[in-house]
């Protein structure tokens, strides 16, 4: 793309911290249209912070009486271990969770940490298991294990119920004493709110596993994503390790106002962002309500794409998330707030905005935004940058045109790489119509290959069913899900999972009934924003 222009001056909204501010703008040629458009460039900095007990504040939130103290929130936040065996010496996934019903047993956790599936569709792990910090200051202790009960993939909320004893066939009467949280209200979180953030930093340092932290943080704006009303993060000015992700938010008088998260299970990745408790209100309530032995039948998709595309993610440790856009921003104290977020813009905006999360990525690795104008590079819009961060940060940033005629019309692609790789691409839509979306050359099989054909065909005995198809026109789809038929009777309906693979490619989702596939007919049907896109028939003898 010829000479890469510094982004230092030039370029890109670096929001990893709130301290000074540097930028410029910049006039750029769009081709192959007439106007000119310039980019408005701001970047800011953040400390990481270092986990502290926090005091005690005193705002409202679902607390009644004197503030709760940090002694009183910490008996309600687990660790939670996605482990082979309950004898396991080493976890797969390591996080934290909060008991939000204590008289039910169930604990609320980040639905990353908790997926029971790799990339390739196969388990994950086989148990959940449970340690405590009943001791503070010490290493947590496994006590139990759980069973997922109800999740929303779409939101990262995951709801576990402790169901016995850890490495035995049931609980031990009264032995799950742990307090639950008091839910609170995040409906009105914005910047300035404080928090009191509460997690297990993750595995074993130096042979031993680091205790639960408390950490005071802000939240300093708030995020969200096309297609769902309202906001669906609150960013906040603390960078934790992954292990505190499914942890809890707690406002200043001790209510829970929401859950931290990662956007994927990343153990080189830091947590800097928080899930606010509504998302997370009709998943524990639908939790309540069901039945012993009840699990989440979790939908099987794939996820070793890199976000934007159907590509194979790289194997090295950063990941960079599919941009967002959006139409307006709210700019304060160093902050930028994108909202209307959308992937279809009308003709004649002014400015188009866009944001991206970075997880991961090492300081001086060189990330770069590649802008396309229907599919033709747009090199002085274009721009790279060294990153200075830490293990995770936001980038954003807007490119306007100064006259009346607005941004041109056409589809703009914005890809993100990251020392020459791939790392992420998005689409706008602006003043032209959708495609439409359309599936063909379904295939089957019971494991994935990274690049999302069969690496093992569907066999009687097998455990799950993997449905591989050709995608066009993907442009604005927002939700995939699935019916699952066994001799033309009913056997499961997947949630909404959110699309995350790009305009076109190739794609895989799936289904496994938890015991070996049996004869007969197959059938998945696979909705494409609610409509009905195709059909994979496969009959087992």
């Amino acid at each position: 793309m010829g000479t890469r222009r510094p982004r230092w001056l030039l370029a890109g909204v670096i929001l990893l911290l709130a301290t000074a501010l540097v930028g410029c703008e910049r006039i750029a040629k769009v081709l192959p249209g007439a106007d000119e458009a310039k980019r408005l460039s701001r970047r800011t900095e953040t400390p990481t912070s270092t986990p502290v007990i926090s005091p005690a504040g005193s705002a409202a939130g679902g607390v009644q009486g004197p503030a709760l103290v940090d002694a009183q929130l910490a008996p309600a936040i687990v660790q939670v271990l996605a482990v082979d065996s309950p004898t396991s010496a080493q976890a797969n996934r390591i996080g934290s969770g909060a008991v939000v019903d204590a008289q039910n047993r169930l604990i609320l956790t980040s639905y990353a940490l908790v997926v029971p599936y790799k990339a390739d569709g196969t388990p994950a792990y086989g148990t959940i298991v449970i340690a405590t910090n009943r001791r503070p200051g010490e290493s947590p202790t496994p006590e139990f294990e759980a069973e997922l009960v109800t999740a929303d993939p779409a939101t990262d909320i995951a709801i576990l119920r402790v169901t016995r004893d850890v490495g035995q066939p049931s609980l031990t009467p009264g032995k799950f004493n742990l307090p639950g949280v008091v839910l609170g209200d995040a409906r009105a979180a914005s910047a300035g709110l404080a928090l009191r953030l509460f997690g297990f930093p993750g595995g074993p340092v130096d042979g031993r596993v680091p205790p639960m932290s408390a950490t005071k943080a802000n939240v300093t704006g708030v995020r969200g994503v096309a297609g769902v009303t309202g906001r669906t993060w609150l960013k906040t000015d603390a960078r934790l390790p992954f292990g505190v992700a499914g942890g809890a938010a707690f406002n200043q008088a001790g209510a829970l106002v929401g859950m931290l998260a990662q956007e994927r299970y990343l153990p080189t990745g830091q947590v800097g962002q928080v899930r606010p408790l509504d998302l997370a209100l009709d998943a524990i309530d639908r939790a309540k309500k069901t039945t012993p032995g009840t699990r989440f039948d979790a939908p099987m998709v794939m996820t070793g794409n890199v976000p934007g595309t159907s590509k194979p993610l790289p194997t090295d440790t950063m990941w960079i998330s599919q941009p967002a856009f959006g139409e307006n921003a709210i700019e304060a104290s160093g902050n930028r707030d994108i909202f209307d977020y959308n992937t279809v813009f009308a003709a004649g905006k002014p400015a188009l905005y866009y944001e991206y999360v970075t997880e991961g990525v090492p300081a001086g690795t060189v990330i770069e935004e590649r802008w396309y104008l229907d599919d033709l590079l747009q090199d002085s819009l274009s721009s790279s940058y060294r990153w200075d961060g830490r293990g995770f940060g936001m980038a954003g940033d807007r490119i306007a045109v100064p006259g009346a005629s607005g941004m041109p019309r056409g589809r703009w692609r914005l890809e993100i790489w990251a020392n020459g790789t791939l790392r992420s691409q998005g689409t706008a839509l602006i003043g032209v119509s959708q495609r439409e979306p359309k599936i063909a050359n379904l295939g089957d099989g019971s494991v994935a290959a990274p690049d999302a054909t069969a690496a093992k065909g569907s066999v009687k005995g097998e455990t799950q069913m993997l449905v591989f198809f050709d995608f066009t026109g993907f442009e604005n789809v927002q939700r995939l899900d699935w019916l699952v038929f066994h001799d033309n009777q009913g056997v499961y309906t997947s949630p909404a999972v959110r699309w995350s693979g790009g305009d076109s490619g190739r794609f895989w989702v799936g289904y496994t009934p938890g015991a070996p596939l049996g004869s007969g007919k197959w059938e998945l049907e696979l909705h494409v924003d609610g409509r009905v896109a195709g059909v994979r028939a496969v009959t087992l003898p």
